[in-house]
């Protein structure tokens, strides 16, 4: 990436404004600092629990997330061969299935419903576990309905009829009363009528579960044609960064007058930046010990934790130093930015999906994945309509304006008014990443989006390029869920 040499200095003394600096109390900032960091520490304790919690609509999320990877991964054998391929890319035949077992087997047993004891059952036949499936079953205990119709199902289907009489016609009546029509269903039901014998049954099984999965397939198809766009042009982009690293030429550095010099030193900076952190703490710490506060969180959360540290940045560093606060972070105008950096914009968009590429990847031969849980977003997925756009004004528009605001904006600008590029970019992006809470694969690929962000916003001098690349990452994740999930 386009890096100044370390002996050079963009923003020396002289250059940083004739206004004195803001002086804040020290004792305040040493005690927001704490508050800070004990957010931090609570955050991060709760990813390496040991045990992930799963709250009570884990059941049905885990079951719609289950029926459509393994309702897709079950029409692999139709898909051209270009296709085929490019599954493959994201993993062994298998692998999803192998995935939600390990996922089923985390729900714990207080908060499965029969249903759940049922898909599990097919998750161990379908693996041919059979003594899994046993020990499955046994742990039933209950002889309430309908796990006594649960466990004949699998028996039949699994571990077969022992030339015993079974009328098919009726299980398999039961079977359509019993469970919804997803993925579990027709698995259950293409065993059944495999165990019959009869033809005619196969073959409407097999068409049924051709309409229910088609959707996905298609919307699937539109995914992997924009990523792969999206993604060529990444390719090109760092041909092109590469070739004119090793050509050497003029305009390798970063042009100075593309600088967003930080209107800031480090130290105002940091007292902004801890103060608006530790009074988003207390204002959600807050709102949570009052009646409907988790409700309220859940609505409003976000603005709880963006909202007072952009009003600070406005009132604390940009407002005594009479400077704007949209010309301070290069977002005057935005039009403007946007048609001068947009085949930058493009490219680092590109780089961050083929980064998230190698990261998944490289977490497959670790064998080390993303829980389901840290990018399942269930009101994107059962939310009513205006639900769905509410989430996805938060996701796709909120989010990347205000979260670039502060992390490049404030993060990294702070950052680079007292230390070079490369610490700074690595700096403001491991913030960004702890701030989300994510485990190590989920980490990575966030990590990786704020070095390419403050790269851009270093190499552009305004935040709206990022913003913008920041938005299309997120839509792509809103698309995807709404598009095979919802």
């Amino acid at each position: 990436m386009n890096e100044m040499p370390p002996s050079i200095d963009l923003w020396p003394d002289s250059e940083r404004g004739f206004h004195k600096e803001i002086r804040f109390s020290p004792s305040l900032t040493a005690l927001c600092l704490l508050v800070c960091v004990c957010g931090f520490v609570v955050l991060l304790w709760s990813v390496s629990a040991t045990e992930v919690e799963l709250g009570i609509t884990a059941s049905r999320d885990l079951e719609r997330l289950a029926s459509r990877l393994l309702g897709f991964e079950s029409r692999l054998s139709e898909l051209s061969s270009l296709e085929r391929g490019l599954f493959r890319l994201w993993g062994e035949v298998g692998d999803s299935q192998e995935q939600i077992r390990e996922w089923y087997e985390e729900l714990p047993h207080e908060q499965r419903n029969p249903l759940d004891e049922l898909y599990a059952g097919i998750l161990h036949g379908e693996a041919e576990v059979k003594t899994d499936l046993r020990q499955s079953m046994a742990m039933w205990g209950s002889e309430d309905p309908p796990l006594p119709t649960f466990r004949r199902f699998l028996e039949v289907g699994y571990l077969g009829n022992n030339g015993e009489h079974i009328d098919f016609d009726t299980l398999q009546a039961r079977l359509a009363e019993e469970v919804p029509s997803n993925w579990f269903y027709y698995q259950l039901a293409k065993r059944l009528a495999l165990q019959s014998g009869d033809q005619t049954l196969q073959e409407s099984v097999r068409y049924q579960f051709q309409l229910l999965t088609d959707p996905q397939l298609w919307k699937w198809r539109v995914l992997v044609i924009l990523e792969l766009t999206l993604g060529g042009i990444g390719f090109m982009y760092l041909v092109f960064l590469v070739s004119r690293w090793f050509r050497r030429r003029a305009d390798l550095t970063i042009e100075p007058e593309n600088q967003r010099i930080a209107s800031w030193t480090f130290h105002e900076g940091l007292a902004v930046l801890v103060r608006g952190g530790a009074l988003s703490i207390v204002l959600i710490a807050l709102v949570a010990t009052i009646p409907y506060g988790i409700i309220m969180l859940e609505d409003y959360g976000s603005l709880l934790l963006y909202v007072p540290t952009v009003v600070l940045i406005m009132v604390l560093l940009c407002w005594p130093k009479k400077q704007s606060f949209l010309e301070v972070l290069g977002c005057q105008y935005p039009l403007r930015h946007l048609q001068t950096a947009f085949p930058i914009l493009l490219g680092v968009t590109g780089l961050g999906l083929m980064g998230d590429w190698m990261i998944m990847f490289g977490g497959d031969w670790l064998d080390i994945s993303a829980h389901w849980t840290e990018w399942f977003l269930p009101q994107l997925v059962w939310g009513s309509f205006p639900d769905l756009v509410k989430t996805t004004m938060e996701v796709v528009v909120l989010a990347p304006i205000f979260e670039e605001i502060i992390f490049r904006g404030l993060v990294f600008s702070t950052l680079r008014a007292k230390f070079g590029f490369s610490v700074s970019m690595i700096g403001s992006a491991m913030i960004f990443a702890l701030a989300h809470g994510y485990g190590p694969m989920a980490f990575l690929t966030v990590f990786w989006s704020g070095l390419l962000w403050a790269w851009l916003y270093e190499r552009t001098g305004s935040l709206v390029p990022g913003m913008c690349a920041h938005a299309i990452n997120n839509g792509l994740v809103v698309y995807f869920l709404v598009g095979i999930f919802r």
